[in-house]
Formats: C-alpha cells, structure tokens, sequence
C-alpha cells in the first residue's frame, strides 16, 4: 500500500511539474510596477526572468516540503524522488541564468537536464547490477537490457542538446516538446500500471 502511495505521489509532482512546464505562461500575471520595458522584446525578456524566477520558487518549496516529510517521518518520500526534484532546482537556476542573458537558446538547460536523466538511469542500472551480484536473477534480463536502452537514448540525447545551440529556435521547441511527449508516455505507463494493480 505504502509504495503505491510513494508511486503515485512521485506522478503527482511529476504531473505538477508538466503542468508548469506548459500551462503556466498562459496564467502570468501582468507586471505590477509603472515603469514600462521600451520595447516589446524588453517586456518579453522581463516577463521570462519573472517567470523563471516564479517556478524555481515553487520547485524550491516543493523540495522544502517532501525534505520536511522525511524528517518527520524519514524515508517516506524515496531518495530519488528528492534528487529529482534537486534536479529541477538546478534546472530552474539555469533557466534564470539563461532568461538574464542574451542567449536566444536553451542548449544549456537541455544538456543539463538531459545529463541529470542519464544520471539517474546510470544509478538505476547500478542499483540493479548490485542486487544481480548480491543475488543473482533480482533483477531480469528484460529490465536490464530497458536499462542499458534508457542509457543509450540519455547519450543520445545529451549529444542532440549539445547540438540544439547551432540549431534554428524552431529546432529547440520541437527537441521541448518531444521532451515533454517522452514524459506523458511514461506518465500514462505508469497510471496503467496502477489501474491493473487496482
């Protein structure tokens, strides 16, 4: 009972985070002070930092907030639950840094996110190759051979990321959103997997 109610709160906040990911521009509210950006470029530029800004305050209490449950009651959020969500801190201070620059691309947050999602594949084929050791046939060949895949595809795309800053803006939309459609079909594995449990 506890792991599915630790799987489904992992694709809450994942949800969450797709939903800023995508919703929130469309709910930003209009600058507050008087004094008016000259251009519109200026107010575009303006409204992004804000923005930025906005959602690394919400990653920021989102972290606080699953930190705190486990010191309450340690460990009932997973490890890698919380590294998730370092991640995205770190993601989101990049995107400030990026929204402050004159940089038009996001190379340097796909890389860096595309790096943390190798990352984690790479503990997660570790973890498993430690449990085979430990006990040999833990963990079945199908799941490692979807590791070492998952490893593959993060390599891949750490080189597409590194290769969007020579790329057309339009290139870097479309890497975002194939980004965003690898997550929705995770996310919809995973509320499968759940409703066959149930």
């Amino acid at each position: 009972m506890t792991n599915r109610r630790l799987l489904l709160l992992g694709i809450l906040a994942l949800c969450g985070w797709l939903t800023g990911q995508v919703a929130a521009p469309l709910f930003a509210q209009p600058k507050e002070d008087n004094a008016k950006p000259q251009t519109a470029a200026d107010e575009e530029r303006q409204l992004d930092i804000r923005y930025a800004q906005a959602y690394l305050r919400l990653v920021e209490a989102t972290l606080d907030k699953y930190q705190e449950t486990n010191r309450r009651q340690p460990n009932i959020i997973r490890r890698g639950v919380i590294q998730a969500l370092q991640e995205s801190v770190r993601e989101a201070q990049d995107r400030i840094k990026l929204a402050e620059s004159d940089d038009a691309h996001d190379a340097e947050i796909y890389v860096s996110g595309a790096e943390a999602t190798l990352r984690a594949a790479e503990e997660s084929l570790r973890k498993a190759q430690a449990a085979n050791a430990q006990r040999p046939g833990t963990i079945g060949a199908q799941e490692i051979a979807r590791l070492n895949a998952e490893i593959e595809l993060g390599k891949v795309r750490i080189e597409k990321a590194r290769h969007l800053s020579a790329e057309s803006p339009l290139s870097n939309v479309r890497f975002e959103i194939e980004q965003l459609r690898e997550q929705v079909r995770e996310l919809r594995l995973i509320v499968a997997l759940l409703r066959d449990r149930n």
